[in-house]
């Protein structure tokens, strides 16, 4: 009995040895079939470890490349039989049946992948794509919906294909895509912008909220610098008033008394810092303002270039108007060839409307100043400025100035 034991022990142990070498060895084989595309060398993976459902895989993927699709249908599906629960061979069925014209089998094998990875965005955008592409629309948007959920990187290809299903009708597009997070507002927004499709693009944006992640907010700022420089000062202006406080009495000068601190570099109709030297530097004063807590104190110390405004604001503004711009300044020991002062210009062609002249020296105190001026035919928004006098380089300035109280009234 001893030797009948230790005599099936070894025929075991040598039926292991020879299954896994065969395992081992189809392993290589399918491994070559897959780099080269050998046909036999697949057949042979195959033949010696049928069970395997990763040959088959291999083995219907070279008959793909090689144009049997009804074939390479049979070996994947082969595959699931022997490997059920992974999505992903599902899903290379469901290809496979497609490519061999086979719509409802393709989306029956999809759905199964759905449903074995229904969190996974990859099974619901093929299936979405195979409804779509067999005439049910509806129910191939709602699974793209999911995956573009799943995963925003996707949320450009399914506004795409939205667009182009409706011939570019944005209402259209809209429902189908149905958002309802400012990752897809966002999607949208930047989608209508490339499409030329300004007032759609902003109304997006808007939706996607104030108190959004950084990415949509440089998104939302590198599109309103975009408009500014095209000189599309309406829509810039509406794109800026999303996270800003609107104007109770329509649009008109952003914290005329600077009060609020604020990002000088910001583009928009805020402040805004123009002469970048440093040089020139710009803060809140509480100390002595014109009026309510603080004023802009202006500090000069060195070479700034003339042509370049102080500080400026975009103010939209109607056409074929006259105004009144008021506000007060003090100056304290100003030395310069170029001297400060208060410009008001067409911010579409930069035709100077009106100017306040060069500011005195020392004020002794607070002076109040206006200028009036009627604005051109074209006009859609003014830029208020402090701004040098012409002189030549070099042409350095020393000593201090302060703004307050600025008002914009039509007359």
């Amino acid at each position: 009995m001893r030797i009948v034991r230790g005599t099936a022990l070894v025929l075991i142990l040598l039926f292991l040895i020879s299954s896994a070498g065969r395992a081992g060895f189809a392993s290589l084989l399918s491994a070559y079939a897959a780099r080269s595309s050998e046909l036999n060398a697949a057949d042979a993976a195959v033949s010696l470890s049928p069970q395997d459902a990763q040959n088959h895989l291999i083995r219907g993927g070279v008959l793909q490349a090689k144009g049997d699709l009804a074939s390479a249908v049979v070996e994947y599906s082969r595959a699931v039989s022997l490997r059920p629960d992974d999505y992903t061979l599902w899903l290379t069925l469901a290809h496979a049946r497609e490519l061999n014209g086979d719509k409802e089998g393709a989306i029956t094998a999809a759905t199964q992948a759905v449903g074995l990875a229904p969190h996974y965005a990859k099974p619901h955008w093929q299936l979405g794509n195979l409804l779509v592409r067999a005439g049910r629309v509806e129910g191939g948007f709602s699974e793209l919906r999911l995956a573009g959920a799943s995963s925003p990187a996707l949320l450009p290809a399914l506004i795409d294909l939205a667009w182009q299903l409706s011939n570019g009708n944005v209402q259209s597009v809209f429902r189908a895509v149905e958002p309802g997070s400012p990752e897809t507002y966002k999607a949208l927004a930047d989608y209508f912008r490339k499409r030329g499709k300004t007032a759609e693009a902003i109304v997006m944006f808007g939706a996607a909220g104030n108190e959004t992640a950084n990415a949509i907010k440089e998104e939302r700022r590198a599109y309103l610098a975009e408009l500014l420089a095209a000189k599309q000062f309406k829509d810039a202006f509406s794109l800026w008033a999303i996270p800003h406080p609107p104007y109770p009495d329509g649009p008109t000068m952003f914290d005329p008394g600077f009060e609020e601190e604020s990002d000088l570099d910001e583009p928009g109709f805020g402040w805004r810092a123009g002469n970048k030297a440093d040089e020139v530097q710009l803060t809140l004063d509480p100390v002595d303002p014109g009026g309510g807590r603080f004023s802009l104190q202006v500090l000069f110390n060195g070479n700034s270039d003339p042509a370049q405004p102080v500080v400026s604001q975009l103010v939209m503004a109607a056409p074929q108007t006259r105004y009144q711009l008021r506000f007060a300044a003090r100056t304290q020991e100003i030395v310069s060839g170029g001297l400060p002062g208060v410009v008001v210009a067409d911010a579409g062609t930069g035709q100077v409307l009106g100017q306040s002249g060069a500011l005195p020296q020392t004020s002794g105190g607070w002076r109040d100043y206006q200028t009036d001026f009627t604005t051109a035919d074209s006009t859609e928004a003014i830029q208020i400025k402090l701004q040098r006098g012409a002189c030549g380089a070099p042409c350095p300035i020393f000593g201090r100035l302060w703004l307050d109280n600025f008002s914009l009234q039509k007359l």
